[in-house]
């Protein structure tokens, strides 16, 4: 993914939708390395527990970047009157993302324990993926 410093450019919607739709391609193939972990885990697999936390830490990365590039770029393709109201959503929408990954990463640093930690990634990875879903359909299925 690109740094969030070409944000500033503006871009087609065009542009936007072909971005957005290679980021959620790559996103998915990170949940789904996360998800694959997150069935080696159990409780005191020290090295499934670091595997894990590493590429969470990558998904991390990645996510900080897409949903600013998002919040700044999706609500100029929604219908007309409707830039703000979808820009307060996916904050909202965002915001609670952000909050779940960083409890997933909390209890990882402070539990390490295999099967909570994967009912915490499962409910990340639900979240992304509803979201990544609706944005696909609504935002971004329009011309």
């Amino acid at each position: 993914m690109d740094s969030g410093s070409d944000t500033t450019m503006l871009a087609t919607p065009d542009e936007i939708r072909a971005r957005i739709r290679s980021e959620h391609a790559q996103i998915s193939a990170q949940l789904a390395r996360v998800e694959a972990l997150t069935e080696r885990v159990d409780d005191g697999d020290t090295k499934s527990v670091i595997a894990l936390r590493d590429e969470l830490q990558q998904l991390g990365t990645m996510l900080v970047e897409h949903l600013h590039y998002e919040e700044y770029q999706l609500p100029s393709l929604a219908e007309a009157g409707r830039a703000d109201e979808v820009a307060e959503d996916m904050r909202r929408e965002h915001r609670g993302q952000r909050e779940l990954f960083d409890r997933v990463i909390r209890e990882l640093d402070e539990t390490a324990v295999g099967s909570k930690l994967v009912v915490g990634v499962r409910e990340l990875a639900r979240a992304i993926r509803d979201d990544m879903e609706y944005e696909e359909r609504e935002l971004l299925s329009r011309p």
